[in-house]
């Protein structure tokens, strides 16, 4: 049996501190993926998973997977195996393409992800190529989600940092005009949070470990954006009001001590910590420090259904178009799969066609040029004729599960009465 699994975690049924300790890269995964799969990893602060095309025992591939991910992740399997969770079949098909959407996303719809999951097939081409069939799957899936998008509102939903600063803005008190706000990390959602931040009125720095990165990351804002290194984030934490985490770092890059430091010479003034990074970028011992919130992606999805509720008709229309691209999907993958028989019964077929014009040559030879194109046009219409019936049939057996099989075997008898006969 052929077909899409899918083996992960993601913000349904993993807290944060669980998900930071899966957040694995695309090297850790490649030195701890089984050899016989080819797969894609989708590795974001909302999700870890593992995606492969399998041409075999399904139930042996998701153990191999799960087994995979507990090795990257430094974890027993036990310890791991209850936020675990494998899809496969139609399934796994729906939920990439609600994936994909946005749809299962912690922000319901945001834009972001479909981003992330592209870069994620380029990131498995470059470790070998990706087989055609698990490549189709999400290039399609990709599709549908833009067309998800395009025909409901979720194309208007704010990205994650958008979603994390309207919490932090309140905690702010609504406003960040000419206030101090640090942005760590130079990726895509630093430079979502910066160009919220801006639009906002803000004095945005970023504090990056590659300043130079950042410089090109943020070029296109022009000197509205104040650039330096993270080492000196210690003293840039007394000016802000506001500190937004988003890099890479598998350790938290602001520890408790740099924060009392700073909280002690800020006579009292209040700071908000927005953390979206995954591992964390700071330290979860703050929360509770005196003038401190802490937001985290756990609070962020205690928040965020409000959201949904909100679109709660326009979310189900998406929901429905999911259902209806995750068919479509299952349908290609069908006609996919029906294609080489179709293929060899016309290659039979033309074989057929033409021995009987080499046979009937000797007959032929005195037609002029025109005529024997005729003859070709001809013999080639009746082919075409007659393989259309075998060739729909095909096709539509293909759409029932264990049909293909037997209308392959019954059309071959047909065409090939003698195949399997003894001479």
């Amino acid at each position: 049996m052929s077909g899409l699994i899918m083996v992960g975690l993601s913000h349904h049924a993993a807290p944060v501190e669980v998900r930071e300790r899966v957040a694995i890269d695309e090297p850790t995964w490649r030195l701890n993926a089984p050899d016989a799969l080819a797969t894609v990893l989708i590795s974001t602060c909302n999700r870890v998973e593992v995606y492969a095309w399998v041409d075999g025992r399904v139930s042996a591939a998701v153990k191999s997977l799960k087994r995979g991910l507990a090795r990257a992740a430094d974890i027993e399997s036990a310890e791991l195996s209850p936020y675990l969770t494998a899809r496969t079949g139609r399934d796994a098909l729906l939920h990439l393409v609600r994936v994909v959407s946005g749809l299962d996303s912690l922000v319901v719809g945001e834009e972001q992800i479909r981003g992330q999951v592209l870069e994620a097939l380029r990131a498995a081409d470059t470790n070998g190529p990706v087989p055609p069939a698990l490549r189709g799957v999400f290039q399609r899936a990709s599709e549908s989600a833009r067309r998800i998008r395009g025909e409901t509102s979720l194309g208007q939903v704010p990205s994650m940092a958008s979603a994390g600063l309207n919490v932090a803005y309140r905690a702010l008190g609504h406003t960040v005009i000419g206030q101090v706000v640090l942005v760590l990390g130079a990726g895509v959602i630093a430079r979502s949070a910066v160009e919220s931040l801006t639009a906002r009125g803000a004095n945005v720095w970023v504090l990056n470990r590659t300043p130079a990165h950042a410089e090109r990351t943020m070029a296109s804002l022009g000197g509205a954006v104040r650039i330096g290194p993270l080492d000196t984030l210690p003293e840039a934490l007394v000016e802000a009001s506001l500190v937004v985490g988003a890099t890479a770092s598998r350790q938290p890059v602001l520890e408790r001590a740099i924060v009392e430091g700073a909280m002690a010479r800020r006579q009292g003034r209040p700071l908000v910590l927005l953390d979206i990074a995954l591992p964390r970028d700071v330290d979860p011992t703050v929360r509770g420090l005196p003038d401190v919130t802490l937001i985290d992606l756990d609070d962020l999805e205690r928040e965020c259904p409000v959201d949904a509720g909100t679109r709660q008709s326009e979310h189900s229309r998406a929901e429905g178009l999911a259902v209806k691209e995750a068919d479509r999907l299952a349908e290609w993958l069908h006609l996919r799969a029906v294609s080489p028989a179709i293929a060899e019964l016309r290659t039979y077929a033309e074989e057929i066609r033409t021995s009987e014009l080499r046979r009937s040559a000797a007959r032929l030879r005195d037609l002029t040029p025109e005529q024997v194109a005729a003859v070709d046009a001809l013999t080639t219409s009746i082919v075409n004729k007659l393989m259309h019936g075998p060739t729909v049939a095909l096709r539509d057996a293909a759409t029932r599960p264990s049909g293909l099989g037997r209308s392959r075997t019954r059309i071959l008898r047909v065409l090939r009465p003698n195949q399997g006969r003894t001479a």
